[in-house]
């Protein structure tokens, strides 16, 4: 009868408890007549310090103690706190025996970490003669998303700028918004309402897009009663900054200065809230001249790379990633924060993500001591609360070829394992993984719920999307999500320790196959539409760095429109029904035009060279 146990699994035990002991040392002891009181000492060892060595739990808390140290300030991207979090990470990796991917362990990209305004920022209205200037930075301010330009016109009052005619409410059917600036409310008029049909057309994006559509050529948006009447901070915006219109916003004593005489804000915006219906008008006689200049502040940030090199000369081209996001939300300041409060505070991300970043050091560790067949990069990465920034440029700019990944294993908030539950995405995307984590997860003690789809909010999305098999772990959703409440004494760390070993033994076990898993594309619904209620599903991945020419996507959903009609990872969608695509908020603009069933002609830019590509899609409906 074959041991239970055989060397290479009594290896991993080893690993476990803190021994570094490899197979040929190990089939050594078993060839000793003292071999069973070194393994009867060994499992004391193992035994003595729990299931899950106490020792591994101490280092990873140590890991999160110091990443969500106050010190590195929440770890915003680009940021010092940044800068020191990938120095600890390649610390560790020297520690640990893990060497430079070709020579280095950073890999460089930049991202937009900040928004200011500008020199030169004007807003000056003529009226019968009279002329009306408005302070800079304290009467009005440029939106995050407006174009740096001088323009001239005439003005509008467009009400809260909707148009939704499936519940007959249109604020520009009585008005001609041609070559004119759309003076806009915020919020909408049922904004007050959780059930209101109208809140969601409440995005300023929706509602620039929308003037744009009636022939604006700007918007001055202006605080609702619902908001507070204070100029808008400026802040880096998920999407990029791309825009072809200039947008400022305005306080509402400011824009009462240039109503005409005997109308107000106030009254109009109750006669809209009180009746739902439009009271649009134009202004006679007035024009302004608005002027916008930001500036729009970069920073260098980095990929942390480090490999363990496979031991087969067959196989150690092949590579399999292992990765974290480390950066988080600095003090908040940069959107995706659920912080409520007015002071600023630190957004310390214990389990978003250093508790992940630790578990992928730790991870490391492991297989550093007993190198596999395949190579293994392990891999933290920054921008991910960006919108999976270093994922997506690693994966565009890879140190290795993309087509020698084998797989990609991603851990994303970790830190909060109760009873065993653990939940496994990607579970469909190799047709093995199925029985590979169901296997694993029993030897673990894990409660695993599995999602098939590769697709999600988090750095494993980049992979699938270039058609690499994934698995993405993550202990789940709490409170404290991206707020400064997620501190590292909340963490169960016996818990990471678990999900560690089970995380070992996923890489162990792939990086012995004999041959590399298969991909597999998994039928998914998409969510394109973000707050507003849409109809109909594209299945296109979008990438949410900016790119200047259009919308770059980073995947498609397997028989989905998109896949249907020939778009692939990669292309840049610069044109949908007629319509320029600019961005992540014009195409979901364009999206929300369209019922199941329509047919529209995307073009997009493909290829090294950009060549301009055609087609038609289909849209289907939504789930």
């Amino acid at each position: 009868m074959q041991n239970a146990y055989n060397s290479h699994e009594i290896s991993k035990t080893i690993i476990y408890a803190g021994i570094t002991m490899n197979i040929v040392h190990l089939r050594n002891i078993l060839k000793s007549p003292l071999w069973a009181m070194a393994l009867f000492a060994l499992l004391l060892n193992a035994c003595s310090a729990g299931n899950h060595s106490g020792k591994m739990a101490d280092v990873i808390q140590d890991h999160v103690k110091f990443l969500s140290d106050e010190t590195l300030e929440g770890r915003g991207t680009g940021s010092e706190g940044n800068n020191k979090a990938a120095e600890y990470i390649v610390k560790k990796f020297k520690k640990y025996g893990l060497s430079p991917a070709e020579g280095s362990y950073f890999q460089e990209f930049s991202v937009t970490t900040e928004v200011k305004v500008g020199e030169g920022n004007a807003a000056v209205f003529e009226r019968s003669g009279e002329r009306i200037d408005w302070e800079a930075d304290a009467d009005f301010r440029p939106v995050t998303f407006s174009k740096d330009t001088t323009i001239t016109a005439g003005l509008v009052f467009a009400g809260y700028g909707i148009t939704a005619k499936e519940q007959d409410f249109d604020e520009y059917a009585n008005i001609d918004a041609t070559d004119k600036i759309a003076i806009i409310l915020r919020s909408s008029p049922d904004y007050a309402n959780p059930h209101g049909v109208l809140a969601q057309f409440a995005p300023l994006e929706y509602k620039m897009r929308n003037a744009q559509e009636h022939g604006a050529v700007g918007v001055i948006f202006v605080s609702s009663t619902d908001i507070g009447d204070v100029l808008m901070p400026l802040s880096v915006r998920l999407g990029g900054n791309s825009s072809s219109m200039i947008a400022l916003h305005a306080l509402r004593d400011a824009i009462d200065q240039v109503l005409p005489s005997g109308q107000s804000l106030d009254d109009l915006e109750a006669s809209i809230k009180e009746n739902t219906t439009s009271q649009s008008f134009e202004l006679a006689g007035v024009s302004a001249t608005l002027t916008s200049n930001l500036v729009f502040v970069k920073q260098a940030t980095n990929n942390v790379l480090g490999v363990v090199k496979g031991n087969d000369p067959a196989r150690a081209n092949e590579f399999l990633v292992v990765g974290a996001h480390y950066d988080h939300l600095g003090w908040g300041d940069r959107g995706g924060s659920r912080y409520e409060g007015v002071e600023p505070k630190i957004h310390y991300g214990a389990d978003d993500n250093a508790s992940g970043t630790a578990a992928m050091m730790e991870v490391a560790r492991n297989i550093a001591a007993n190198p596999l067949p395949r190579s293994v990069l392990f891999m933290g990465f920054s921008g991910e609360e960006m919108g999976l920034l270093g994922s997506a440029h690693y994966v565009q700019n890879p140190v290795y070829p993309i087509d020698n990944t084998v797989m990609m294993l991603n851990m994303d908030m970790i830190g909060r394992l109760e009873n065993g539950h653990l939940t496994v995405t990607g579970t469909g995307t190799s047709s093995t993984w199925n029985e590979l984590v169901d296997t694993l997860s029993l030897r673990h003690g894990l409660n695993i719920s599995k999602s098939a789809g590769g697709f999600g909010a988090s750095d494993h999305s980049s992979f699938n999307g270039q058609k690499i098999p994934v698995l993405n772990l993550f202990s789940g959703l709490h409170d404290d999500y991206h707020r400064p409440a997620d501190t590292w004494d909340k963490l169960n760390y016996d818990g990471i320790s678990t999900i560690v070993s089970f995380a070992t033994d996923i890489i162990t076990e792939i990086g012995n196959y004999e041959e590399r898993p298969d991909y597999v594309e998994v039928k998914s619904e998409g969510r394109e539409g973000r707050r507003m209620s849409f109809k109909v599903s594209s299945g296109v991945i979008p990438d949410y760095a900016d790119h200047p020419k259009g919308m770059r996507i980073t995947g498609v959903k397997k028989d989905g429109p998109a896949d249907k009609a020939g778009l692939e990872s990669g292309d840049i969608i610069i044109s949908m029904g007629g319509a320029d695509v600019k961005s992540i908020y014009d195409y979901t603009y364009v999206l929300g035009k369209y019922k199941p069933g329509d047919v529209v002609e995307i073009t997009v830019l493909r290829g090294e060279d950009e060549d301009k590509v055609t087609m038609e899609m289909t849209f289907e409906a939504r789930n």
